[in-house]
């Protein structure tokens, strides 16, 4: 059994339905603009029924109701064509808009790879620059550290020494050297050449000690041995040396 609650819940539904219609509620809003003075005669008077009736009669024709449905018919025919020119027209704006915007981002990822590559640049000159720095400084060293031995003079004596004859100036080039290496500049940079540097260096400290013992003849094959293998490491550092410092 319907409610008057459902009634009216169903009229309010049917009369937002009409006003949301797209023709009908054109229709109502124009029929209320041809008819204005009538709407407001209702709200301001209190008239009686004859009242009323004359004053319907008197502010209303067929004409405006004609006129009422002919606005209402033009405006849901013209106006979705103005809608659509003026989407149109303003596309031109969006459009314009968009690729100023695509544009700005595109320069903005520009600069900013450009920027990328200039950091990126200056990081590879300032390791460049620090390699090479590196690589000055352990050739430096290097060249000291053969000063000290007299150069190519060191091979001929430790050659002579396989052959039990010792230079007088052998023990004091060694001893300078491994000096040398106590010092806080005496340690290469590149860590492969500091390995066969220090290998050579135990290995030449080793030889030093049982020079500096006496008693050469006793320890000749002492000696050769230790002298044979300062050699052998002094051949592995020099190459190192070569292969990495191109010198």
């Amino acid at each position: 059994m319907t409610t008057f609650v459902d009634f009216a819940t169903s009229l309010k539904d049917e009369i937002a339905a009409r006003y949301r219609s797209p023709i009908w509620g054109v229709l109502f809003f124009s029929f209320a603009a041809f008819h204005w003075k009538i709407i407001l005669y209702f709200f301001t008077e209190n008239p009686n029924s004859m009242e009323a009736i004359a004053f319907v009669e008197g502010n209303s024709s067929i004409q405006n109701v004609l006129n009422s449905v002919i606005f209402a018919m033009t405006y849901v025919i013209v106006f979705p064509w103005f809608e659509l020119s003026v989407a149109f027209l303003s596309s031109f704006g969006k459009r314009a808009r968009n690729e100023f915007h695509t544009q700005e981002r595109e320069r903005e990822i520009g600069r900013r790879k450009l920027i990328a590559q200039r950091q990126s640049q200056l990081i590879e000159i300032e390791l460049k620059n620090m390699t090479d720095q590196s690589m000055l400084t352990d050739i430096a060293l290097a060249k000291s550290y053969q000063d000290i031995l007299a150069g190519e003079n060191f091979v001929r004596w430790m050659n002579d020494v396989q052959n039990g004859a010792i230079h007088n100036n052998l023990d004091h080039s060694i001893r300078n050297y491994l000096n040398k290496v106590d010092t806080v500049e005496g340690k290469f940079i590149n860590p492969e050449i500091e390995s066969a540097h220090v290998s050579f260096v135990n290995k030449l400290s080793t030889l030093a000690s049982v020079l500096s013992d006496g008693n050469l003849d006793a320890k000749q094959p002492e000696i050769k041995k230790f002298s044979q293998n300062v050699l052998d490491s002094h051949q592995e550092y020099r190459k190192r040396v070569r292969e990495l410092l191109r010198i």
